[in-house]
C-alpha cells in the first residue's frame, strides 16, 4: 500500500473519504484501488479482488457557516 499526504504512524487518524477509484490492469480485474481523502492526501492498494461493505461511523456534520453546501447538480 502508498500513501500519500497522511501520517501512516499515526494509528488515531481519522479520514474523510472523498471518492474511490479503480484501475484495471488485467483481465481478470485484479488492479489499483485509490481512495482520494479530504486534506490532499490519498492511500492507493494493488488488489486481486475486491469485496467491501462501507459505513459511516460519526454523527453528522454541521458545518460552522450553518449552511448546506450546493453543487451544481442541485
Amino acid at each position: 500500500m502508498s500513501s500519500q499526504g497522511i501520517d501512516r504512524t499515526d494509528k488515531e487518524t481519522i479520514v474523510s473519504i472523498l471518492s474511490v477509484e479503480f484501475e484495471g490492469n488485467s483481465p481478470d480485474d485484479a488492479g489499483f484501488i485509490t481512495f482520494v481523502l479530504a486534506g490532499d492526501g490519498a492511500l492507493r492498494a494493488e488488489v486481486e479482488a475486491l469485496d467491501i461493505a462501507v459505513r459511516d461511523v460519526t454523527r453528522p456534520y454541521r458545518a460552522p457557516s450553518g449552511k448546506a453546501p450546493s453543487h451544481p447538480n442541485d
